[in-house]
């Protein structure tokens, strides 16, 4: 599918569920958000009968998120369903791996194959004070399910805010020792804490990593997102690369859509424009109407982010990132 501005729209990115077992300060208030009903939330029959529809039209690659997708239950089974969607290219899972050790080989066995988890400190300290209700040794547990199992890649989401987490060497070290993909992503100034200070600029982020270690070019691995300047230390299983959404945003090659879990179709993550897809696939489905809001979503899509974007308009952990 091609948007207006003649981008290749291709990855969509849908949110199983609004619920998560952590509240990171980046992500969800303290006190989580107002849950969905049941009935609000698209059954997995209705996910799949959508993405029948959207790789036939060219979306053929999807990522489950959520909240916490590992939160929905059954979610292996639609790792499964969805496998068997004819033509679909490639299937991912971003969790905060606290239940890996729980669903890794599960999910590998229904047939996905690589992971990102969310892992935003290796200090016990720091990570307990961003996810609030998370325990560094749950996630380290996850990641190493994760490893252990033959998920590949696995890449590790990293936002980094100043004065908080800001301390790299750790994960580069991390990086001589595991076969992961560390991504440092920068703040994005349109969450729960709000603050432009806690922003690293990606430029500081690539200066700090070369100041701490002799870096060489690495070569991107297979996936759809816009991480840029992957790097290893020689010799290394690991490497490492930076996302700048703020400083050098990427809407000229953004390729992708959102589905929420209570059935909008987001069109950019910065913006509030959504279309509700679920009339068309309830009380029956209806292929040709899907068809319809997909080729409206790709009039609708903007251009690019608004400069001056404050509010989501829903928390970032019911978006799904």
């Amino acid at each position: 599918m091609t948007d207006r501005f003649g981008r290749t729209i291709d990855y969509i990115r849908i949110s199983v569920t609004d619920r998560c077992n952590l509240r990171c300060l980046y992500c969800m208030p303290e006190e989580g958000v107002p849950m969905l009903g049941h009935e609000d939330i698209l059954r997995f029959e209705e996910i799949v009968a959508f993405m029948h529809v959207a790789v036939a039209e060219g979306i053929v690659n999807v990522r489950l998120t959520g909240g916490e997708p590992l939160r929905r239950p059954g979610i292996v089974e639609l790792v499964r369903m969805l496998l068997a969607v004819s033509g679909l290219q490639d299937l991912s899972l971003t969790t905060n791996g606290i239940l890996l050790p729980q669903f890794a080989a599960d999910l590998k066995a229904a047939g996905l194959k690589r992971v990102n988890i969310g892992l935003p400190s290796l200090d016990p300290a720091a990570y307990a004070h961003l996810t609030r209700l998370g325990s560094l040794d749950g996630a380290l547990a996850g990641l190493k399910a994760a490893v252990n199992i033959g998920f590949s890649p696995i890449k590790l989401n990293v936002v980094v805010l100043r004065g908080v987490n800001d301390d790299l060497a750790p994960y580069l070290d991390l990086t001589r020792h595991m076969p992961v993909e560390v991504r440092f992503i920068e703040y994005m100034s349109i969450g729960p804490l709000g603050e432009d200070h806690y922003l690293v600029p990606a430029a500081e982020l690539r200066r700090k990593l070369e100041a701490l270690t002799p870096l060489e070019p690495a070569d991107k691995p297979r996936g759809n997102g816009p991480a840029q300047d992957y790097h290893r230390i020689p010799g290394a299983p690991g490497t490492v690369a930076v996302i700048a959404p703020v400083t050098e945003h990427f809407c000229p090659t953004c390729n992708r859509l959102r589905l929420v879990a209570d059935g909008h179709l987001r069109l950019c993550l910065f913006g509030d424009d959504e279309i509700d897809i679920r009339p068309a696939l309830r009380p029956i489905v209806n292929d040709n109407a899907l068809r319809a809001l997909l080729t409206r979503a790709m009039q609708q899509k903007p251009e690019c982010m608004p400069e001056t974007a404050r509010d989501y308009g829903r928390a970032m952990g019911s978006i799904g990132g």
